[in-house]
């Protein structure tokens, strides 16, 4: 079992049942790992139709072969479920250290259902699981909750940790889950899913010394030296080592990239002040860079505000992009202390800045149309732009108390409790907020917002806009993009370019691997699988298994009753640009979806994969 430990584990947290099961060869090979591995079992091992928040839903955690394999970016972990925000498939990523240390801890994923009677952690300990109260954890944030464990658990080394704050354990659908005190498997509402089992921490520890054998080790090292001089001439990748992926927030709202706010507006007159956003004006309160397991490029910072009315309260993560868009610009804010607190306050209390940030501006702009007023917020004045105001309804959101209690459920199910015209305000697809690019700049990016299985995910287009706009994924044949056409015309011709890029997306990123490694360079995901496995797979096998993978997870909406019209963009985004290469061009986003669907062998009317294309592809399920 090469690039694997071999091992998953099934804990029943009603019973306290535990139990690992061998991970068998033709298993990893068919999926992978990651989203691939997750939604197989979800598949086999949960009904149709359950209540994310019951005790018969699974949350998985879980890892793929790149991971804690020496290969660069090979530290992701990717938590696993069904979403109670959107009531689809829901995989939400992480980097940091957990991943690795799970699986140098002797599994490559962990499955739980089941509801606890009072608040536990799961702990491995190489290979030794138990259940342990946290009781005395419940209502703590995720930093008291990492340091408390350290010292309740004890042993000479540290454990990783990956927690939930107090929005999980209200249940907000913007709740994630926290790892390193800042990273997150944030999106989709999966904390509010750990909230409901009343599992408060997944704590892991390796044995010392721990590895994780691979199939060719002088075979690695070659494709590795080359991946590696490949990255470090990649411009893109040299500005996250230097600040991160926040380092050009101004130029993408310069050239409509970045919204503002609430998706009325962008371009240089947007927000003037913008330029205080990017990465490089938080150098002053760094106190060091650093990376994720494997990781050269580190693009990660710690900070520390020591004055001023955002202090932090401790050292804290630098913002990432989608963070500083969605408390920036979004909301008509340049102040980036502002954001900076903001940030903290959702990393601390376990919460989605994209989803908390939607939220803000949606309130704003319903506070600006007299949808709401001083009276329904507690006197809180949501002007755009006030730093403040911002700052203290996140908190509210956080806490889930007063005017932010309304809001910890995202913009949609808020607007429906307002009513009237609000619901023209709330921008989200399927209820998920929408990331912060632009989709009328590459129609790949508005296809995959309503397409996936899991709406409005930023972290997957990039194969596909690769190969829309003409560009290579790699040497072989099936990488090449062909005949593209017009980037904004000859739409029939890019359904199944549209699928080779998602396909290669599911690919990479089932194996533990990066997504940001993707922008602007494609990694040699196939060549680097042969020898960390031993598989002799080539480029046609691993386009396959990436269809497979998102197949199985269109299957799972499937069965859920999700259909491909209940994930739309809202009409803002459907309306043409008045700047840029987009400016004046109309997309038809549905359309290019059924293009796309057809591409895949899923009916474009239902979303349903067809019978022969669960055949080829091997996917056991009716429906």
């Amino acid at each position: 079992m090469y690039g694997y430990a071999g091992k998953i584990l099934f804990v029943d947290l009603a019973t306290g049942s535990i139990r690992a099961e061998t991970l068998d060869g033709d298993t990893c090979r068919k999926w992978v790992g990651c989203a691939g591995l997750g939604a197989r079992v979800l598949l086999e091992h949960t009904p149709a139709n359950f209540d994310p928040l019951g005790p018969e839903s699974m949350l998985g955690f879980t890892t793929g072969p790149f991971v804690a394999t020496g290969v660069y970016g090979g530290g992701r972990f990717m938590v696993v479920g069904k979403s109670p925000l959107t009531r689809s498939w829901a995989d939400s990523s992480a980097g940091g250290n957990f991943g690795p240390e799970l699986k140098l801890a002797g599994y490559d994923a962990v499955f739980v259902t089941g509801s606890a009677s009072q608040p536990v952690c799961l702990v491995i300990d190489d290979g030794d699981v138990s259940l342990v109260s946290a009781e005395d954890l419940w209502g703590k944030d995720t930093y008291e909750t990492d340091e408390q464990l350290q010292a309740k658990l004890g042993g000479e080394r540290r454990w990783v940790v990956a927690c939930i704050g107090p929005a999980g354990e209200k249940r907000s659908l913007l709740a994630g889950i926290v790892t390193d005190k800042g990273r997150g498997a944030a999106r989709s509402g999966l904390g509010a899913v750990m909230g409901a089992k009343k599992l408060k921490a997944v704590a892991v520890r390796a044995r010392r010394g721990a590895r994780v054998p691979v199939a060719d080790k002088a075979g690695l090292r070659a494709v590795l030296k080359d991946y590696l001089a490949e990255l470090r001439r990649s411009p893109f990748h040299q500005s996250l080592t230097k600040a991160g992926t926040g380092a050009s927030t101004s130029t993408l709202l310069r050239i409509g990239d970045c919204p503002a706010d609430n998706w009325r507006r962008t371009g240089v007159d947007a927000l003037p002040g913008a330029t205080n956003l990017d990465s490089a004006n938080m150098d002053v309160y760094k106190l060091r860079s650093y990376a994720c397991h494997s990781c050269p490029i580190a693009c990660g910072a710690l900070l520390r505000v020591t004055e001023g009315p955002f202090a932090t309260r401790d050292e804290v993560h630098r913002p990432e992009y989608e963070t500083l868009a969605a408390f920036g610009p979004l909301c008509h804010n340049d102040n980036v202390l502002a954001v900076v607190r903001a940030n903290e306050i959702c990393n601390r209390y376990g919460l989605d800045t994209i989803g908390v940030g939607n939220a803000v501006a949606f309130a704003m702009e319903c506070f600006e149309q007299g949808l709401i007023t001083a009276c329904d917020t507690g006197g809180l004045c949501l002007n755009w732009g006030d730093a403040t105001a911002i700052v203290a309804l996140t908190e509210q959101i956080a806490k889930r108390e007063g005017f932010g209690a309304l809001l910890a459920d995202g913009s949609q199910a808020a607007a429906e409790r307002i009513g009237g015209r609000a619901q023209e305000l709330a921008m989200h697809v399927g209820g998920r907020a929408v990331p912060y690019h632009d989709p009328r700049l590459a129609p790949s990016s508005g296809v995959f917002y309503i397409s996936d299985a899991q709406p409005a995910q930023h972290m997957g287009p990039q194969g596909m806009a690769v190969l829309e706009q003409g560009g290579s994924l790699g040497a072989d044949p099936l990488l090449q993009p062909g005949d593209v056409g017009e980037l904004y015309g000859d739409w029939e011709r890019k359904g199944e370019i549209y699928a080779r890029g998602a396909a290669y997306m599911q690919l990479l990123t089932a194996t533990g691997l990066c997504a940001l490694y993707a922008q602007f360079y494609t990694p040699p995901v196939v060549e680097l699988l042969r020898p960390v496995t031993g598989w002799d797979i080539d480029w046609r096998e691993g386009l396959d298994t990436g269809r497979r993978i998102l197949t199985a997870r269109q299957a799972f909406n499937v069965r859920e009753g999700v259909k491909p019209g209940d994930f739309r963009l809202p009409e803002r985004l459907t309306l043409p640009m008045s700047l840029g290469p987009a400016r004046g061009k109309t997309i038809p986003f549905e359309r290019l979806r059924a293009y796309y669907f057809e591409a895949l062998g899923w009916d474009p009317e239902t979303g349903e994969p067809r019978p022969e294309t669960l055949a080829r592809l091997g996917i056991e399920h009716t429906f």
